[in-house]
């Protein structure tokens, strides 16, 4: 369970110690971020919301408390950094969980933390805190939409949480919510904050009218103005205070209106009708791919590289409760024209925090296979029994010609969940051409990033990926990544990376072997049109989707 800002209720019953068992301290997040410790946005702010993960804070669990108290339960929690020791206040106290406010007089620093029951103090646990490092509150801890109101005085939905239904327009005054803004005297409320927080919306700027305290200690409130010329279902929303980067939401904005559309996706207003109604929507989504790698230089001679064709397709059930909060869009990489989103991940076995579980859809199975049909003949994708998913069966499988081709799809005679299916054809034309990959190979993150092309198929998209990881062994399963999308128009010709996303990424470290030095950082651009649409029995949607993709090796300092 979570912190949900804006609900701060009163209670009353309290809980006791894990008696018998001494309470340990495993990690620690902002309340709405959930940034993991390695990443640069990584810290515990002055004055803000956190979480402690753990073991034996108590038997029973305690709800919400308001005002915030220094001791629950017979619970005390001891900050010390730098020779000053603070204490930090109570939101909630569960078995496992802690959410507290860490005082605003606590010292920027590496210190430790300990947690104190009857049953005794837990060992030192390291935290690091900062002036701020700000947590936007979203639906889907730290991820999917913001949460928060249009807050104009003349907006038909004035207070109406933001939905797909209920988008915001430019020049609306939006209300948002998080916490970590910085310090403000004695934590009150209603307190402007220093430094004054930037907002990017769809990588605008936009105008910040507040940035402070609400009424709720710890808790920080964000009034700020949509920026003109923005419109769909994803624009992107981040907040920054100095170096540090929140976690990325996204908003619903409509041109005009309060339904949003995108162009680059098939979430048509119809659709969005549906899974309101019926609470669940049935998709199948089938991906067809060519990727080209840069070989490896080695005393004059590169190895590597190359292109290789790939394709999967998936069949899953989400409900309306998915789908709101934004795990499903997430899932797939939505984001609206113009705007980029980040996330991260950590594959260290030994983490010390206990990340929010993400949805799991229900799989659909639609046969024993999926066939790709295409110039150079059949090719089988059988489903995996340890997936759920259908993919090409070999690596390096080559099935899409140079000049492109004319693909279709089908699963012969179904499945048990999904009908049998034909897609309509799926045409592969030009691909776009990179032009400016020499100057890429390092990237100054706070400079941002600008890539151009040329060419393309008119109407289809252009997606910047990027990918930066560190702390990678020899054995590769072990790391922390940050990754980011990106969409534009075909016809820009070019689209930069705003400082604020790549500010989000780890900077890339190298992996060295048998005398190769390899970056561990990864650029991606891709071009692809709008997928196409087929029908099948028990599916509410089916998608075919075809790009072309090159990738260079990139160095993030």
């Amino acid at each position: 369970m979570r912190l949900a800002g804006f609900t701060i209720a009163l209670a009353g019953i309290f809980a006791g110690s894990a008696l018998g068992q001494t309470p340990t301290v495993t990690g620690l997040l902002n309340n709405y971020s959930n940034t993991l410790p390695g990443l640069p946005n990584y810290g515990i702010a002055q004055g803000s919301i956190f979480v402690i993960y753990g073991t034996n804070f108590s038997t029973t669990t305690t709800p919400l408390q308001s005002p915030p108290p220094a001791t629950l339960g017979g619970v005390t929690i001891n900050v010390t950094v730098n020779g000053t020791a603070t204490t930090p206040l109570f939101y909630y106290l569960f078995p496992t969980q802690i959410a507290a406010v860490l005082p605003s007089a606590t010292p920027v620093g590496t210190g430790t933390i300990t947690v104190t029951t009857s049953a005794g103090t837990s060992a030192p646990f390291a935290i690091q805190v900062v002036e701020s490092a700000f947590g936007l509150l979203t639906s889907n801890n730290g991820s999917g939409p913001a949460q928060g109101y249009d807050a104009s005085i003349d907006a038909s939905n004035q207070y109406v949480l933001f939905g797909f239904s209920e988008a915001v327009n430019p020049g609306d005054i939006l209300e948002l919510w998080g916490t970590g803004l910085g310090p403000v005297p004695n934590d009150a409320t209603g307190v402007a904050v220093s430094p004054t927080a930037q907002v990017f919306i769809g990588g605008i700027s936009a105008t910040v009218q507040y940035s402070g305290r609400s009424a709720f200690t710890g808790l920080d409130q964000i009034n700020v103005v949509v920026p003109k010329g923005l419109s769909g279902c994803y624009v992107s929303v981040v907040v920054q205070t100095g170096n540090y980067v929140s976690n990325f939401a996204t908003l619903p904005v409509a041109a005009s209106g309060r339904t949003c559309l995108d162009t680059n996706n098939f979430l048509t207003t119809s659709i969005l009708d549906q899974i309101s109604s019926t609470g669940s929507l049935s998709v199948g989504f089938i991906t067809m791919s060519q990727l080209t790698t840069p070989g490896i230089t080695v005393g004059g001679v590169t190895v590597g590289g190359g292109t290789t064709d790939t394709a999967s397709a998936t069949f899953e059930k989400i409900t309306a409760a998915q789908f709101t909060a934004g795990a499903f869009a997430a899932a797939l990489g939505f984001n609206s024209i113009g705007s980029c989103l980040v996330e991260a991940f950590n594959t260290t076995s030994t983490s010390s925090v206990t990340a929010p579980l993400t949805f799991q859809f229900t799989l659909l199975n639609a046969g024993p296979d999926v066939n790709i049909s295409g110039p150079d003949g059949v090719i089988a994708m059988p489903l995996s029994t340890i997936t759920g998913d259908y993919f090409t069966p070999l690596a390096g499988t080559s099935f899409i010609p140079a000049s492109g081709g004319t693909f279709t799809f089908n699963n012969g005679s179904g499945g048990p969940d999904v009908g049998a299916f034909t897609t309509p054809q799926v045409q592969i034309g030009s691909p776009v051409t990179w032009s400016n990959t020499s100057s890429l190979a390092t990237v100054t993150r706070s400079n941002g990033l600008t890539v151009t092309w040329t060419g393309g198929e008119a109407g289809s998209y252009v997606g910047v990926t990027g990918v930066s990881l560190t702390g990678i062994t020899t054995n590769a399963n072990s790391y922390l990544a940050g990754l980011f999308t990106c969409q534009a128009p075909v016809s820009a010709g070019t689209f930069t990376v705003p400082p604020a996303v790549l500010l989000s990424l780890p900077p890339s470290t190298t992996l060295s072997e048998s005398g190769v030095t390899i970056p561990l950082g990864f650029l991606v651009l891709s071009n692809s049109a709008t997928p196409t649409t087929f029908s099948a029995p028990n599916l509410d949607v089916g998608l075919v989707e075809a790009n072309v993709e090159n990738i260079l090796y990139v160095t993030y300092q």
